[in-house]
């Protein structure tokens, strides 16, 4: 599994690979540039298996944020609301997102 930056999964959703995006656990020190790693499909593994973990996630406590669905809807959602998207505005709208559980109003 590649690591990847926020900036990129926020820049390209469309080339996001399914599953949920896990990122270090403490998301006060998260930036765009902050780099994470995709599960998995866990439909593709027995029920008690863990296997479709990132090993940050086994090993580092690194923390499932969001599925790849739902940062498709982040991106969009400030695509609808701005005329122009800055990447700063598409990390505060994921962020406003995982703490929140819903879309952030600009």
């Amino acid at each position: 599994m590649k690591l990847v930056s926020i900036r990129d999964v926020l820049s390209s959703p469309e080339n996001n690979p399914q599953g949920w995006f896990y990122l270090p656990p403490d998301a006060a020190q998260w930036s765009a540039e902050t780099l994470g790693v995709f599960s998995l499909d866990s439909s593709d593994f027995p029920p008690d298996s863990d296997d479709y973990l990132p090993k940050q996630a086994k090993e580092d406590g690194w923390i499932a944020t969001l599925e790849t669905s739902a940062i498709e809807d982040v991106v969009d959602n400030a695509k609808d609301q701005l005329p122009t998207v800055s990447v700063a505005d598409l990390f505060k709208a994921f962020v406003f997102y995982f703490e929140n559980d819903a879309f952030i109003e600009y």
